[in-house]
């Protein structure tokens, strides 16, 4: 059986959430109703020997670490009967220091929970789980050939031993992810494709026919939404694009600004040399009066 998908978004209008954009990933994983598609996301790609059992949603906001310091908003951050964090970022656009950022949130959600009354340092864990849509880490040697899961811990650089499930990372790649479904046929593969192309699939494709990505599917269906939850989704919607549009318009903004700072280097360069204004004005753009006042 064929997948079955749109062609484009403009041809008809996607009847699921885009789980990639940050308003489509809250109104599906951050619902408490849809619990159990959140743990059998995370049972996917947690490596072998830690499973969720159950979860309790928490707070997203987190305190700085001291009173200077801003505190941040993570995207979902839940809990484990047994006390294991699991703070799961949908990463949507490339940003500079992601893997830094990353390595702050755990460590501050690590570091709280020892703060707490804990004896003999008997902290649990906490896995920060990064879904991304783009190219943040150098991927070019080739071991990382049809690799788009990776997993970070505390072990030994040449045994591999784990030191102590302490801060754990996974970073599931879904730029990298180009499999068609016809060759997922690992939980894995099947969940990145689900995740990539939730909001361009017209049904749910009989290779995917199965408990658990029917709950994802029926998750994902805007109509079936709540009035409430339907509003605050179209208004994240909205926030997300004109955020987009925003630093669309300083990237553009930049490359001018970059552009005469480059014309205004040349112009120096030119009057050093006893150019005349005028041809330093024809080959640059810039005004006589601007050429003056350099």
């Amino acid at each position: 059986m064929k997948t079955q998908i749109y062609k484009s978004t403009t041809e008809l209008r996607p009847r699921k959430v885009d789980l990639l954009s940050n308003a489509g990933f809250k109104a599906v994983f951050g619902d408490q109703n849809n619990k159990q598609v959140l743990i059998d996301f995370l049972n996917s790609v947690l490596p072998r020997g830690r499973k969720v059992k159950d979860l309790t949603y928490a707070t997203t906001e987190f305190a700085g670490a001291t009173l200077e310091n801003r505190g941040v908003v993570l995207d979902l951050r839940c809990e484990d009967e047994d006390g294991t964090t699991f703070i799961v970022e949908m990463q949507r656009y490339r940003q500079d220091h992601f893997a830094e950022r990353c390595v702050m949130y755990a460590s501050r959600v690590y570091d709280s929970r020892s703060r707490e009354e804990i004896e003999n340092f008997k902290i649990p864990p906490v896995y920060l789980v990064g879904i991304l849509a783009t190219d943040d880490f150098d991927r070019s040697h080739p071991t990382w050939k049809d690799r788009y899961i990776s997993e970070y811990s505390l072990r030994d650089s040449i045994t591999g031993e784990l030191l102590k499930e302490s801060i754990s990372f996974i970073f599931v790649e879904l730029k990298r992810f180009n499999k068609p479904l016809e060759e997922c046929n690992s939980l894995q593969d099947k969940w990145c494709f689900a995740l990539k192309h939730m909001s361009r699939l017209e049904a749910l494709p009989e290779k995917l026919q199965t408990d658990i990505f029917r709950r994802l599917f029926e998750a994902a269906e805007i109509a079936e939404f709540s009035i409430e939850k339907r509003q605050q989704y179209d208004k994240d919607m909205i926030t997300e694009r004109d955020w987009e549009n925003i630093k669309s318009t300083a990237r553009r903004e930049g490359r001018a600004e970059g552009r005469a700072e480059e014309r205004l280097a040349v112009a120096k360069n030119l009057k050093s040399l006893g150019i005349s204004f005028a041809d330093i004005a024809k080959a640059t753009g810039l005004t006589l009066k601007e050429i003056e006042a350099l």
